[in-house]
């Protein structure tokens, strides 16, 4: 792990009518502050402190870089949520004086959309966050965190995300890891046969390569998809790991609400995943979906409940609406 000083913060708090104002889009905040081994999985670009809570960070998107996306016009909301998770790892080292080296547990992390997402094609697509971002127990052996932000670019309102973790040295987490580990002596759950899980196509799960696609389907249960993980994949593990990555469960569960929506017109317009337990990386992952009624009662979205689970244990959960661009557009009084 490389270390990287604190860098130094503005001698006046920016203004907050302007929270962008001064902000640099053209080159990323060094690598080791949104803990990225590779300079081009880095989002942010810049971050300012506004005032005691609150934070403008800058990021931009050379392309739909996190997963290739298969959106023409538009980016995989996943995108989103890993902005938003590398801004509460930078904002939590430069600002909050976290020392490199900790071991950061999300618990939460939610990203709702006021419509698609627009591309970065083919400039660069610069977005600010208008954050808050403040330490949520104060008890002397535990950090936790949470971001809570607005999403704009320079013309619109993109919508809001959300993320709460926290902090924990070697000690600790090596705690929180064992007791976490499946009993060895229980039995093992029965995985499924690799003759029968079947992989999906990429377009099935608006992915360009077959690489980025994360679900098999289970041909004995229509509502039960098993987790893909391909350990040399160059953005879930651009950097070793000794558990499941938050995001490859948040990536897994935006393709299992896609293809139960049945619908490829629609988009996730809110995902909101919450972190049970550490999942390993040699045991089979289960990920079941139940429709719900339709979103708001519109019958315009549709809203699934997801669970990742493995061994028995659940690794997390979501909640996830679906819903058609013109429909949204409709209920805002603009034009399909």
């Amino acid at each position: 792990m490389h270390f990287v000083p604190p860098l130094a913060l503005p001698s006046e708090p920016r203004s907050l009518q302007d929270p962008w104002n001064g902000l640099g889009f053209d080159h990323p905040v060094p690598r080791e502050t949104v803990h990225k081994h590779a300079t081009g999985e880095v989002l942010l670009t810049d971050a300012a402190r506004l005032d005691a809570e609150r934070f403008a960070v800058a990021a931009a998107w050379h392309r739909d870089h996190f997963l290739d996306h298969l959106g023409g016009r538009t980016s995989d909301p996943v995108l989103l949520a890993e902005t938003a998770r590398q801004a509460a790892i930078h904002l939590s080292h430069r600002f909050h004086e976290v020392p490199y080296g900790r071991h950061f547990v999300l618990s939460e992390l939610a990203v709702e959309l006021t419509g698609p997402l627009p591309a970065p094609a083919p400039a660069p697509l610069a977005l600010g966050l208008d954050a808050r971002c403040l330490r949520a127990d104060r008890h002397p052996r535990r950090t936790k965190l949470e971001l809570e932000a607005e999403v704009r670019t320079e013309h619109r309102r993109l919508g809001r995300a959300r993320v709460r973790w926290e902090v924990l040295e070697d000690r600790r987490y090596a705690l929180l890891r064992k007791r976490g580990t499946p009993d060895t002596g229980a039995a093992p759950a029965p995985a499924p046969e690799p003759s029968r899980a079947v992989p999906l196509p990429p377009s099935r799960v608006g992915q360009r390569q077959d690489r980025d696609v994360l679900i098999s389907a289970d041909p004995a249960r229509p509502d039960r998809w098993w987790l893909r993980l391909d350990l040399d994949h160059p953005v879930l593990f651009d950097h070793p790991s000794d558990h499941i990555p938050g995001m490859a469960l948040v990536a897994a569960f935006r393709q299992v609400a896609l293809v139960t929506a049945g619908d490829t017109d629609r988009y996730v317009r809110s995902l909101v995943t919450r972190f049970s337990s550490f999942g390993e990386l040699d045991l089979p992952v289960s990920v079941t979906a139940e429709r719900a009624d339709d979103a708001g009662g519109t019958g315009r979205a549709v809203e699934l409940l997801l669970r990742a689970e493995q061994g028995g244990r659940e690794l997390a959960s979501a909640r996830v609406v679906c819903a058609l661009p013109c429909a949204d557009r409709q209920l805002a009084g603009s034009p399909c």
